[in-house]
């Protein structure tokens, strides 16, 4: 990685930037914290089938196919003034205009014209302005800011920055959504209230954080459709890193809170209690730079999840207990926390591994791929929460729910996320031995930069 001359000590992320730099995920992040209500949204509000909520949800993903990969293409071959995954920051204005529409349907509208309006929308929040500002996002902090050490302080320090961020919306979402998503007009009001603020919050980014560090191997070679099936077929480590971040949005697709907290805990303004509980989790971020540098991220993450297989377990058994819920709310908080913050710095392996492998680096197509692994595997969990609630026999008209479907709601909030989380660890169990071999990667890669 080399530096322009504006560039300063690679190994030292200043503060302002580092602060800079979380905005944007604290905007895109509160979309993806909303979008949880999204399915009770459209049950309880347009009186749609859970069912045919999961499988709208699911299809819309099949457009992803395309997207993640033509955006990964398009970013890797991107070279202009403002960098290469920086022009696309705009996005998060877009995908907030798109979140507004998309909780602003009628109850009156017909079936039909309700489940166009949810395919089409829910497809340019995701598959179109998620995925470009997603794409754009390793090769933008890596030239933003040069090295894995900066990166691991951005990410993992940083990272406290977003979940602080996101946690406010978890917290007054759901005390907002029981006072205004009383009906229709009501959604559309509690969404403007925090899309006018999150959409400048979210450029913020862009203003400030500028990419002033140049990757001397792709300066100026064109990444070509061959490189990228390439890349697909003989790095493994890939898919492993793709399998984690897939791991952790079907957890987050699942979007079983509310309903386990309205039909379960029996009172939605609790869920708030539990979320400012998040905060403690934080505490545990800043001991991830130490703990990568005796170890390593994808250490880290396996670690992270196998706490996850527990915490989430606990949640079959807890009921409405709250100190349970909390306990078990706080271990799976710890569990996603290093999937969630630390995967640009599996990517700048990856990227190096590539390059040792005489590919370019790829950073965008790799990011892609965990990208689309992400989306898909966010509409399984919307698809298996359909499904699974209409096979229990949930209605949301109903005032009361029947056994079965209270059961179902106590496996989709437990047993199946922590089935997430173990398979989260297997991939941790395969990438590792990458991990054993870059410290030889690295020494062979700079070798060659030196008899350049």
């Amino acid at each position: 990685m080399a530096k322009n001359n504006t560039a300063k000590d690679p190994d030292k992320a200043p503060f302002g930037k580092l602060l800079a730099w979380q905005t944007r995920p604290i905007a895109l992040g509160s979309i993806t914290i909303i979008i949880a209500y999204f399915t009770n949204y459209c049950t309880d509000t347009l009186g749609m089938a859970p069912a045919l909520v999961g499988t709208l949800l699911m299809a819309s993903k099949i457009v992803d196919g395309i997207t993640d990969l033509l955006a990964g293409y398009v970013v890797d071959n991107t070279k202009t003034k403002l960098g290469k995954g920086r022009p696309y920051e705009f996005c998060v204005v877009l995908a907030w205009a798109c979140t507004v529409l998309l909780f602003s349907a009628s109850p009156a509208w017909s079936l039909a014209v309700k489940c166009v309006w949810i395919f089409v929308m829910y497809t340019l929040v995701f598959s179109i302005f998620s995925t470009f500002l997603n794409a754009g996002e390793s090769p933008y902090i890596i030239r933003a800011f040069g090295s894995r050490v900066a990166v691991t302080q951005v990410s993992s320090l940083g990272g406290i920055v977003i979940t602080i961020g996101c946690t406010v919306v978890s917290i007054t979402f759901p005390i907002l959504m029981g006072q205004l998503a009383t009906s229709a007009k009501g959604w559309s009001t509690l969404m403007l209230i925090y899309a006018v603020p999150l959409s400048l919050i979210g450029m913020l980014r862009f203003i400030f954080v500028k990419e002033v560090y140049t990757d001397q191997d792709a300066v100026s070679d064109r990444v070509s459709l061959k490189d990228m099936f390439t890349m697909l077929r003989s790095n493994k480590y890939t898919w492993c890193m793709a399998g984690v971040n897939g791991a952790t949005q079907f957890v987050a697709g699942l979007g079983a809170t509310s309903y386990y907290f309205i039909w379960i805990v029996g009172d939605i303004a609790k869920l708030s209690f539990l979320q400012m509980f998040t905060i403690v989790s934080l505490l545990v971020m800043l001991t991830f730079p130490a703990i990568i540098s005796r170890k390593s991220a994808n250490f880290l993450i396996g670690v992270g999840a196998a706490i996850g297989v527990v915490g989430y377990s606990l949640n079959f058994f807890a009921g409405a207990n709250i100190p349970i819920l909390v306990v078990s709310s706080l271990l799976a908080g710890i569990a996603v926390m290093p999937g969630s913050y630390l995967r640009t710095v599996l990517i700048m392996d990856i990227a190096k591994y590539n390059q040792w492998k005489g590919m370019p680096t790829m950073e965008s197509t790799a990011a892609a791929l965990a990208n689309f692994f992400g989306k898909i595997f966010t509409a399984l969990g919307s698809f298996v929460l359909g499904i699974l609630l209409s096979a229990g026999g949930y209605d949301g008209s109903q005032a009361v729910q029947p056994e079965s479907a209270l059961t179902m709601i106590r496996l989709l909030y437990s047993f199946i996320p922590a089935a997430a989380m173990l398979l989260m660890v297997l991939c941790t169990v395969v990438y590792s031995s990458l991990t054993r071999q870059m410290p030889q990667i690295e020494k062979e890669l700079a070798e060659r930069e030196a008899n350049r």
